[in-house]
């Protein structure tokens, strides 16, 4: 089910329904609460800017894989990741979720039988034991809080937010282990370092809808056959970024270094990714080791 109204640059929460299990409205509720709770709490962290939420806020998808299919089917190196790999390729699937999306944060929340949540490149999941801690039927961990707090840790680096340089230091942060022991909502913190990334981020804006990174302006794009290079100017910081649009619907993100006349560098964003495209079009090069070796890229082309 797709919600009423989906909101550009917003967050977008997905309750997984597994085949062999039927919605509870109290967990469709328990997310509700929390995506308010943490978006007020990053709010107030951020000075009065947070993201945004859709109408209604939850999001309901229902799979054709029973529940254990999730935790237990083997997919990726390391068991721990079965879960998000599984949640995320069905959630594909089903509602087109995807990383680096251009448009939206993914949360997805499954009722499969995990205990494990992820993070990371724009998409977070989370098993059923964050469901049954959002509801205070956790059999460990009643509280509450404490899974609320879990959601803007693992929603924080689907954020782009990392762990703190210095754990000791910032024990407390969100990022580190300030969601246990009661401290949210008001003992846990975003670090400087948290603050200074989000205030790029494209998903955060004050009441009035003004991006806190400010809008940004097209002014260049170069083709190839499988996907768009373009290049924005952002009005507020004069920053450069460059978004890569694919014909698989990817989009990836990177910052421009340098503009030497003769080409563009590119740094990808998340990613051990350079490439230098021609000012003028033509052979691009990329490289992974730094600018040292350029390899043969894609013919680019101006409209």
């Amino acid at each position: 089910m797709k919600p009423r109204t989906l909101i550009d640059k917003s967050v977008r929460f997905i309750y997984l329904v597994s085949k062999d299990r039927k919605l509870n409205p109290e967990y469709r509720k328990g997310i509700e609460m929390a995506a308010k709770s943490i978006q007020g709490w990053y709010k107030k962290q951020m000075n009065g800017f947070t993201f945004k939420l859709n109408n209604p806020i939850v999001e309901v998808a229902y799979s054709d894989k029973n529940a254990n299919y999730f935790y237990d089917n083997p997919n990726g190196k390391e068991k721990k990741q079965w879960g998000y790999n599984n949640t995320f390729e069905e959630c594909s699937r089903l509602v087109g979720v995807k990383h680096f999306d251009e448009k939206y944060i993914w949360v997805i929340y499954s009722d499969g039988p995990g205990n494990s949540g992820m993070g990371g490149s724009g998409v977070c999941i989370m098993p059923e034991d964050d469901l049954l801690g959002l509801i205070g039927k956790h059999p460990q961990q009643p509280e509450i809080n404490r899974w609320i707090a879990g959601l803007g840790h693992e929603g924080g680096h689907a954020f782009g937010l990392p762990h703190p340089a210095d754990t000791e230091k910032d024990a407390d942060a969100i990022m580190w282990t300030g969601i246990y022991g009661g401290k949210y909502p008001d003992i846990c913190y975003l670090t400087e370092q948290d603050k200074e990334i989000l205030s790029k981020s494209p998903f955060f804006f004050d009441e009035k809808g003004n991006p806190i990174a400010g809008k940004l302006s097209q002014s260049i794009v170069f083709s190839y056959p499988k996907g768009v290079f373009t290049r924005f100017m952002n009005d507020k910081t004069q920053e450069i970024t460059w978004v890569e649009n694919t014909q698989e619907g990817n989009a990836f993100r990177f910052t421009e270094t340098s503009e030497t006349g003769q080409y563009y560098y590119l740094k990808a964003i998340n990613r051990n990714l350079e490439i230098r495209i021609p000012v003028r079009g033509g052979q691009s090069h990329i490289s992974t080791d730094g600018g040292t070796i350029w390899r043969i890229f894609q013919i680019m082309k101006k409209p």
